[in-house]
């Protein structure tokens, strides 16, 4: 199994328009940061899990080369709207590709994207996606993905246990709350990447000592936090924190 980090930053990105702080402004590529996302290759299954503004650049940057499914944790803006760049996969692989997701989240991505189920089009013309809500496990071929129900603030959103390979990886891009059911899931990871926004609290998101805490409590074997905004220097950041945990940035790849 192995894992890209094709985006690390919050819903405006860093640099944010219109700002001229020190991390915006920063000559250090890893304070660069697109929209949250990741991508991961396991049991010869190539696994995209969300695909935000960003994800064209994403693909063209990292090598995003095949796509098999695609996982969405939640509908919002900063994590949906790259998806038509999805149709280049399908053109290119020939075939439909599977879309998963909780009910709420597909209804509202048969929505935004109303076209995609129109038959008028030519095949190239739009994502050739089979959008499936996910309510249990799914198996992409030898890969076993499951969601993992957690809070961003009053909304229930998804994130994802991948298993393959022998091998245990779970991804929590957007969240202030774990209940005790998906706590469970999260024991023996060889990795857990949770939603660390900013030092300050917020009402839908861990802080970054929340994440910690909470990663501390996870135990995996290694441990990251995304989802991050313009207040963390990515130095600085790792300095305060330790060797313990990592600061990932956009284009890490993480072999296990």
């Amino acid at each position: 199994m192995k894992h890209t980090f094709l985006g690390t930053g919050t819903s405006h990105g860093v640099p944010m328009i219109g700002c001229s702080c020190a991390v915006c402004t920063s000559t250090d590529p890893r304070n660069y940061r697109r929209r949250s996302s990741i991508y991961v290759v396991t049991e010869n299954k190539h696994l995209v899990f969300d695909t935000p503004p960003d994800f064209r650049d994403q693909a063209l940057s990292f090598g995003v080369g095949r796509v098999d499914a695609v996982f969405l944790t939640h509908p919002h803006a900063d994590h949906i709207y790259g998806f038509d760049d999805v149709r280049r996969f399908s053109t290119m692989q020939k075939q439909h590709i599977p879309v998963y997701g909780q009910p709420r989240t597909i209804k509202q991505m048969r929505k935004k994207f109303d076209y995609v189920d129109r038959p008028s089009y030519g095949f190239e013309s739009v994502p050739r996606v089979k959008f499936t809500d996910m309510t249990e496990p799914v198996s992409v071929g030898n890969a076993r993905i499951t969601p993992l129900p957690v809070s961003h603030g009053n909304d229930p959103v998804y994130g994802f246990l991948i298993e393959g390979d022998s091998r245990r990886m779970a991804y929590i891009p957007d969240c202030n709350g774990i209940p005790e059911t998906t706590f469970r899931q999260l024991q023996q990871l060889d990795v857990m990447i949770l939603d660390g926004l900013r030092p300050k609290p917020h009402p839908t998101h861990f802080s970054i000592s929340e994440c910690i805490e909470q990663l501390q409590k996870i135990g995996a074997k290694k441990s990251y936090l995304t989802h991050i905004t313009h207040d963390s220097d990515h130095e600085q950041l790792q300095k305060q924190i330790g060797n313990d945990i990592t600061v990932p940035w956009d284009g890490l790849e993480v072999a296990l």
